[in-house]
């Protein structure tokens, strides 16, 4: 099974549409804190848009785990991903996808959505004092390598052993960081790269990084608002748990640059990463297509 993940913008595109239509073997997946992004404001209408996809196909739309229920999970093969799909979780999205669309709208539906939105907003609040708390240290983290380095990084070409280190002992120290904060408080033992490559907390860590990678290499400020930076972070969480499937669909190329960054990085160490699946390109398009025609390649 082909099985990619979507964010927010790709359930509203006709692409979609036909990447699921093409096979009963494609497939979608969607993380827990999309969810959220999608709820943040006017859940309800704002759901009916985006979940019309998994109304129509819901044999082949999954949801995943939340994101600490899954921490410990070491996952080194395709067979090992399917431990990501929560199946509950899954026939309540589709059953509530099913009814969104139905009119006149079942008893309790906007009651039901309220809360919904009301608990998305307080995780995006607690996302946001995280960002702030985080984001100097990464942005001092990936400030120290050259642009020599980011470039080597960037394509995966010519990586030389000392940049491998440096990206290596980089990540060590951030995600030991992470589980120290959200999955093992009171861990003291240090812990080896083949216990950690196949975890959420290494490839989280590493999308975060190269992240600010590209902004370091681009010139960008740090000036970005908060709330656009929390958007920003539920793409990388999409962007990590991509790397256990076949990629992610997406419009946005930022995403798309770390995705796909992620992936060849965590090759490079030897992990395990899904096998990449491309988007067919139609035949009649060309070079001045427009570029919202068609959904970004996934990674």
């Amino acid at each position: 099974m082909v099985t990619l993940l979507a964010d927010t913008n790709a359930l509203r595109h006709p692409g979609l549409k036909a990447y699921l239509q093409a096979s009963r073997d494609h497939a979608i997946a969607l993380s827990d804190l999309m969810l959220v992004e999608m709820r943040k404001t006017r859940a309800l209408s704002t759901s009916r848009e985006s979940l019309q996809i998994v109304a129509h196909y819901p044999q082949q739309s999954y949801a995943l785990r939340r994101t600490h229920e899954m921490l410990g999970e070491k996952i080194t093969s395709a067979e090992q991903s399917h431990v990501l799909f929560d199946y509950e979780a899954t026939a309540h999205l589709t059953d509530l996808s099913r009814r969104l669309l139905t009119l006149p709208p079942p008893a309790g539906l906007a009651k039901e959505m309220a809360q919904l939105e009301a608990d998305a907003q307080l995780i995006v609040a607690r996302l946001t004092e995280e960002v702030a708390a985080l984001e100097p240290g990464l942005v001092s983290a990936a400030q120290d390598f050259t642009p020599a380095e980011l470039t080597q990084i960037r394509t995966m070409k010519d990586v030389t052993d000392s940049t491998r280190r440096k990206l290596l002992d980089l990540l060590k120290e951030t995600t030991g960081g992470f589980i120290l904060q959200n999955q093992e408080p009171r861990r003291r033992a240090p812990m080896l790269l083949r216990d950690t490559i196949g975890q959420f907390a290494f490839r989280y860590s590493l999308c975060m990084l190269l992240y600010y990678m590209e902004w370091v290499r681009i010139g960008r400020q740090t000036g970005k608002r908060l709330p656009l930076r929390v958007n920003d972070v539920v793409d990388m969480q999409v962007a990590a748990m991509g790397t256990y499937f076949n990629g992610v669909l997406s419009a946005d190329r930022n995403l798309q640059i770390v995705s796909n960054t992620a992936r060849g990085v965590l090759r490079g160490f030897g992990a395990y990463v899904g096998e990449d699946w491309r988007l067919p390109r139609p035949p009649q398009e060309t070079d001045d297509a427009n570029g919202d025609a068609s959904l970004i390649d996934p990674s």
